[in-house]
């Protein structure tokens, strides 16, 4: 045979043996790598909760201007337990970088910011809440997302959770100096937050209890949810006779105060980011011009809290046809039962919105199916996002939304938070 038939019979074979071992990466990436299956279900250790990613100065403290080899993000968010209040859900986050893709970061803030993505850090409130305008009841998001440069926004320690983004002085930590706050230590952590720009102000205790590991990937991704009970005050501008999308400095009445408690999950992600990923990608942006709907990454993060039924959630990340990453995990009864696989069906009623970007035009659904499989039986649910797209980028949303369906023959019913991407 020919030395180039040799060559590219090599080749081929290759790259069908490296496709089949990434489709099938499940079977070996648990085994050899991932440790997210392995990992306690009741206990956090401090390694989960700090800094990660960090490059450390002579002293050992965190060296703001160096570039650094990762990522660090804390949220949590609570879903208040009265019904009644016209908030529905909020959702804070702290960002020690970006994930270094347009897209998935918001480059036109980036560059509204006149910041760089080696440098930038990023915190962001969403508060869902249904408003009366003039007789007529309508949601609005309160979403807010501000990048600002690392250094001096950033303050965190090391060796225990206490993580901030201020501006003014470095060392303030409180009053209006705050954007968001982090700190505490397994199961207790305390949230305090204020986004200028909503008006949004929350300072809430949490107790954790139980947890779902996304991915544990050492020196690669790391991405767990810990779920528990959350409580303490917010405040948001009450906006009587005011208007959509008002902010804290327009002329309103005096802040509507709430005192919340419920359930909800602190999570904590961080991942190694060698690089800004934008040029490999660019042979895909070329295509989308030619073929402007082939969108070959969908990214669908759901965690669910039962009014009526489990808690739990799911991660589902779909890349070129390959999955990598279908699993998850619920809560019913005390007993944590892992989701082995999931289906997510999207449905064109009521029709999706559109939200355009670099003159391409993404879907974002308002209703879709869950079909989740369990060793103990099937999970399956209808969830619905009421109002307008929380969109995060022009591919991506973070939402509030409610489900009903049933598990294990039992009707189920409640709330979730999720994040979905098509890029």
């Amino acid at each position: 045979m020919p030395i180039a038939a040799v060559v590219l019979l090599v080749f081929l074979s290759s790259l069908v043996l490296g496709y089949l071992a990434l489709r099938f990466n499940a079977l070996w990436v648990y085994r050899l790598f991932d440790r997210s299956l392995k990992n306690d279900r009741r206990n956090l250790a401090l390694k989960y909760q700090v800094p990660a990613y960090y490059t450390a100065s002579p002293d050992g403290r965190p060296d703001m201007s160096s570039k650094w080899p990762g990522w660090d993000g804390w949220y949590f968010f609570v879903l208040p337990a009265d019904h009644e209040l016209p908030l529905k859900m909020i959702r804070c986050s702290l960002m020690t970088g970006l994930y270094g893709l347009n897209g998935v970061d918001n480059y036109q803030k980036l560059r509204s910011a006149k910041l760089n993505s080696i440098h930038a850090i990023e915190y962001l409130t969403l508060s869902p809440e249904d408003r009366c305008d003039n007789g007529t009841k309508k949601r609005n998001n309160n979403l807010s997302q501000h990048y600002l440069p690392r250094e001096p926004g950033l303050t965190m320690k090391t060796s225990t959770l206490d993580t901030a983004i201020c501006t003014g002085e470095r060392d303030s930590g409180a009053g209006p100096d705050l954007y968001g706050k982090i700190s505490g230590a397994w199961p207790d952590f305390t949230f305090d937050f204020a986004d200028g720009q909503t008006g949004l102000r929350c300072k809430l205790k949490y107790h954790g209890d139980s947890i779902v590991w996304w991915a544990d990937v050492p020196n690669v991704f790391t991405y767990f949810a810990a779920f528990g009970q959350l409580e303490g005050e917010v405040s948001v501008p009450s906006h009587k006779g005011g208007h959509e999308g008002a902010g804290a400095n327009s002329p309103a009445s005096p802040p509507q105060v709430y005192s919340v408690t419920g359930p909800g999950a602190f999570e904590h992600g961080f991942g190694r980011k060698p690089f800004n990923y934008d040029v490999p990608w660019l042979p895909v942006r070329l295509w989308q011009k030619m073929i402007p709907a082939w969108n070959p990454v969908r990214y669908n993060y759901q965690v669910f809290i039962g009014d009526k039924g489990p808690t739990g959630g799911f991660m589902h990340a779909l890349g070129f046809g390959i999955p990598f990453r279908n699993r998850g995990g619920l809560y019913a009864g005390g007993t944590c039962t892992p989701i082995v696989s999931v289906k997510v069906e999207y449905l064109d009623e009521p029709p999706p919105d559109f939200v355009t970007t670099s003159g391409r035009a993404q879907k974002f659904y308002h209703r879709w199916i869950v079909k989740a499989r369990t060793p103990a039986g099937q999970l399956e649910y209808v969830g619905t996002r009421e109002g307008p797209p929380p969109s995060i980028t022009g591919n991506m949303m973070y939402y509030y939304f409610t489900f009903e369906g049933s598990y294990l023959g039992e009707s189920i019913s409640g709330r979730g938070y999720a994040e979905y991407l098509s890029l």
